[in-house]
């Protein structure tokens, strides 16, 4: 197995933006030895443009792999012939070194590598989304970072050792992938100059599927059950007046005290009620799904 590196990209229906990522992988500073992409099934032109990419440079690997995300990865992982798999997603552009930090932070020793992530945006209301939807990197603590796949590294001895990416899980699987490799006792590195630009979600809408995605994922695998609970506490307590009434006021002027000066705006309002209802439907989604796949095991 080599001692060199290889990105991995899934993708489904993103011919808007694969070419992009892929130009941008292809000019690194450090360029890896393959480039995997997975296509899930894509039908809006998506694998056609993948297929003269991989024409036209030999770095561009191409797999249909249809399925959800993880099936994806871990069909690319299982591909690579080298010892360091990095790990982006489409929609994203990497800045130009962002493969040498990575790569780096591995061969110092680093088991994973925590890559970072700027958001691309133009107007106030894209300035807000991005400030109520990405970390800042002054909001992360490093020790406790947990990477998301649009900016991560890690050895394929690491992955193989945690069984790989949960491919049960529909959404959100980035972090109990993270959380696996964190109990089985691998090592962490954040690195913050390992940047991919992002765009955020352009509206509402969008801002809603995103995060309740997201809640599904987390509540089926039943993780950042904490969070979860003080969503739910800060509209429940409310009705329980005078104390519940009260506590419940202390919560929400917190929280927007909070996110008032991460945007700076007010377009903060309708972005939290958007989120927190997103969370928690998203979240008791994800329980019952959890439930149904239990029910179904149990009676198998």
């Amino acid at each position: 197995m080599s001692d060199k590196i290889t990105v991995i990209v899934t993708v489904y229906n993103e011919k808007d933006s694969i070419e992009a990522l892929i130009t941008s992988l292809l000019k690194q500073s450090y360029l890896p030895s393959e480039i995997i992409v997975t296509d899930a099934g894509s039908t809006d032109g998506t694998w056609e443009i993948l297929e003269t990419l991989a024409k036209s440079y030999p770095l561009v690997r191409i797999i249909n792999v249809p399925g959800n995300r993880s099936k994806g990865r871990n069909a690319a992982i299982s591909a690579a012939k080298t010892k360091y798999i990095a790990v982006t997603d489409a929609g994203c552009v990497a800045d130009s070194s962002w493969l040498l930090y990575l790569y780096k932070a591995l061969q110092n020793g680093a088991d994973v590598a925590s890559g970072f992530y700027e958001p691309l945006v133009n107007t106030p209301w894209e300035k807000a989304i991005a400030a109520m939807t990405i970390p800042s990197l002054k909001t992360v603590h490093p020790e406790s970072f947990l990477p998301s796949s649009r900016s991560v590294a890690f050895t394929k001895s690491a992955w193989q050792r945690v069984g790989g990416y949960p491919e049960d899980l529909t959404h959100n699987e980035d972090t109990p992938f993270d959380l696996a490799l964190k109990k089985a006792g691998f090592s962490f590195i954040f690195v913050p100059q390992a940047i991919v630009f992002w765009q955020p979600r352009p509206d509402l809408k969008a801002v809603y599927k995103q995060f309740f995605h997201y809640a599904l994922g987390d509540g089926e695998a039943l993780i950042q059950l904490k969070d979860y609970l003080l969503i739910f506490a800060r509209y429940l307590l409310l009705c329980i007046y005078p104390w519940g009434f009260l506590l419940a006021l202390v919560l929400w002027g917190s929280r927007l005290i909070r996110d008032y000066q991460k945007t700076r705006n007010l377009y903060f309002l309708p972005l939290r009620f958007v989120i927190d209802f997103a969370d928690m439907l998203g979240f008791i989604a994800g329980r019952k799904e959890a439930w149904k796949k239990w029910r179904q095991k149990s009676l198998s």
